[in-house]
């Protein structure tokens, strides 16, 4: 059917003259065809119409009707709404929710990041004595969800659940909890569960593996990558790119260049094309071995490939350059990127400000400085220490920190407390008490990073009364969170 957002009008149009008078009366199945189509173009609303419209027509409405407007309603993040229909609504319509209402209701509570209410519904279907039993896709739903918020043990409750209610796990299911085990480090018990699912003659996918592969390497734990992927060859599964960058990966941390050099050549010959994250892993890799020059090469070639560099890719080049001390290299860099269409982000300015400021080279610094507040880039942290550590004794760039916190402090606590410190350092202990003020007057909170450092100073200076009053301060300030 193509782009249906071009056929809307069009589906309208049609609607609407089925809908005059003397005309074909529209039934159930019209109206329902006709929500699922406005919910696919995001017009939800529109939805509510069209089921107002069913009701004066004195149609009775199924679930069927109510499945795209649920769908619609928790896409665009109104759960509420959603269980509003399902529990309130379509009740009082004469028209109970089905198996395919709660699914998609408790699909849309997981998406938002409502599990524990995807489970409690879950659990509720179940006690409800096989009325609304809930099938392999309601179960995976709410254990993919358990496993995105790292519950796996409660997922594992769930899993447990199925056999007793006739649900038979699926690939998914098993795929699914062999994850959320690798997340947590429990290569084991994940390995145990692939041969459970082998006994149930399930026959685990591409993405099990990948989840297997990549939980394996992160542990260390594969000896011998090049069996593993001879075995998922030898099932009948291809291994993708994704496959092959958790083993690169593996061996670059493991400084074995060569063979992950190998892999890439396997990759390239069985016709997987390797990606940014393939190149960026062994750029990576290269440049914790000190070997720029190779990184370099790497950089050329993948370009040369048609793979265009990302953030990721300038920013392990750049950090590698700025540790040579070749900052022109990095500036040179930073222009390629930019007419690359690569926007350089605070990490891109931090690690160049990093380089700048170890070779003393400090009107850059300033430059790069003054630059990145222009792009209405905030400083983190690191930014922070990097210029306190370079410029704090120095009045000209003292001014432009003090401006850069009052452009960016609000938004920024670290901006803050670097500001403290840098005067703490200049032994400015009266500007650095007007920087704690603000930050109280800001309604930020306060915390040990920014008592300290003056504390700190106040004892140096015999000043103990006022270091007993700053931490009565902050032991009240704590109370009173």
């Amino acid at each position: 059917m193509g782009n249906l957002s071009t056929h809307y009008p069009t589906i309208l149009s049609l609607f609407n003259r089925l809908a005059r008078p003397r005309g074909i009366s529209p039934d159930v199945c019209t109206y329902s065809v006709c929500i699922d189509c406005c919910t696919r173009v995001n017009q939800v609303d529109l939805t509510f119409v069209l089921l107002g419209r069913l009701l004066k027509d004195r149609l009775r409405p199924d679930p069927m009707v109510f499945t795209p407007l649920l769908k619609g309603l928790c896409r665009d993040n109104r759960i509420t709404e959603a269980a509003a229909m399902v529990f309130d609504k379509m009740p009082k319509l004469g028209c109970p929710p089905d198996l395919i209402s709660y699914t998609t209701l408790i699909k849309g509570y997981c998406s938002a990041g409502k599990t524990s209410s995807a489970t409690e519904l879950l659990e509720k279907m179940i006690g409800k004595g096989g009325e609304f039993k809930p099938d392999v896709i309601t179960f995976n739903t709410v254990i993919d969800g358990l496993c995105k918020e790292d519950a796996v043990n409660k997922a594992f409750s769930l899993f447990e659940q199925m056999h007793p209610l006739g649900v038979r796990p699926d690939t998914v299911t098993y795929s699914t909890l062999i994850n959320g085990l690798c997340k947590q480090g429990a290569i084991e018990k994940a390995l145990k569960l692939l041969d459970c699912m082998a006994s149930k003659a399930l026959e685990p996918n591409v993405v099990t593996y990948n989840t297997l592969v990549d939980g394996l390497c992160k542990k260390r734990l594969l000896e011998n990558p090049g069996k593993l992927l001879q075995y998922i060859i030898y099932k009948g599964h291809k291994p993708d790119v994704v496959t092959y960058n958790a083993v690169i990966n593996a061996l670059c941390k493991k400084e074995e260049n060569e063979k992950a050099k190998k892999f890439l050549k396997d990759m390239i010959s069985r016709g997987v094309q390797p990606n940014v994250v393939t190149y960026n892993t062994i750029m990576d890799g290269l440049c914790k071995m000190n070997k720029l020059q190779n990184a370099m090469k790497w950089l050329d070639e993948m370009v040369s490939k048609g793979v265009s560099p990302d953030i990721v890719t300038y920013s392990i080049i750049m950090d590698a350059l700025c540790k040579e001390g070749k900052t022109d290299k990095v500036e040179e860099l930073l222009d390629d990127m930019i007419s690359r269409g690569v926007q350089p982000n605070v990490v891109t300015y931090t690690t160049l400000l990093g380089g700048l400021c170890k070779m003393k080279e400090l009107e850059k610094a300033k430059k790069c400085m003054r630059e990145m507040v222009s792009k209405g880039i905030s400083p983190n942290v690191v930014t922070w220490n990097i210029i306190i550590d370079a410029f704090c004794t120095t009045d000209d760039v003292m001014n432009i920190l003090v401006n850069m916190v009052l452009n960016h402090g609000a938004q920024d606590y670290s901006a803050y407390v670097s500001l403290i410190k840098a005067y703490v350092k200049r032994g400015n202990i009266d500007e650095a008490m007007c920087v704690l003020k603000r930050i109280k007057q800001e309604g930020l909170k306060l915390d040990i990073d920014a008592y300290s450092p003056i504390h700190g100073m106040l004892i140096e200076m015999g000043r103990e009364d006022d270091a007993k009053d700053l931490i009565a301060q902050m032991n009240e300030k704590k109370a009173d969170d």
